[in-house]
């Protein structure tokens, strides 16, 4: 039997509600409850993932999951600041890793899907992921966040989704060297 005390709640949407909980050996964690959608999906992903750049899975019920208790400052805190543009930096290469397993988390242009933590980047709440041969992830925090950024020139921001299209290494490479330059210049 799987126990645990609630602590608080975390948030609600229209698919679940997600809690902070303290198991019985003391660990914290967010425990999500679908309400009206499957959660095998996420679940499967999460367990593909490990941890990596995501929660790490801890336990499966019928309705819910329990899952590592993301704590670190989500990248809408961060705007206008220096850990902004680092904290995208890390969330690229993240981007990366889950676009080359073939993860495709879809809402990474929700500011609060991107956590800066202690361990690293994570995103969180992959409800709606999905494993395909062309995930997007990378070109998606590109397209939310940097295009038009005015700290960047918009000309050699296409040359890097032309570029990671044909190379994502390559690609990754190039648009961390442009942050690097953009944090060096002006932020």
């Amino acid at each position: 039997m799987f126990r645990y005390d609630i602590i608080g709640k975390l948030g609600e949407g229209n698919r679940g509600e997600v809690y902070k909980a303290r198991l019985e050996d003391g660990r914290i964690v967010a425990i999500k409850w679908a309400k009206n959608y499957d959660i095998d999906k996420e679940w499967e992903i999460l367990n593909f993932l490990k941890g990596r750049y995501a929660p790490m899975p801890v336990f499966r019920g019928k309705r819910f999951f329990a899952m590592e208790y993301v704590q670190g400052r989500p990248l809408k805190e961060l705007i206008g600041t220096k850990d902004y543009y680092l904290l995208l930096k890390k969330a690229l290469k993240a981007a990366l890793f889950l676009d080359e397993k073939g993860v495709f988390h879809k809402q990474l242009g929700r500011y609060y899907h991107i956590f800066d933590t202690k361990d690293g980047v994570k995103f969180i709440d992959f409800e709606r992921a999905v494993f395909t041969d062309n995930p997007r992830n990378f070109l998606q925090i590109i397209g939310y966040y940097l295009i038009r950024d005015e700290n960047f020139d918009k000309k050699k921001i296409e040359e890097v989704i032309k570029l990671y299209k044909k190379d994502r290494y390559q690609g990754f490479l190039k648009m961390e060297r442009l942050i690097n330059e953009s944090i060096d210049k002006k932020i």
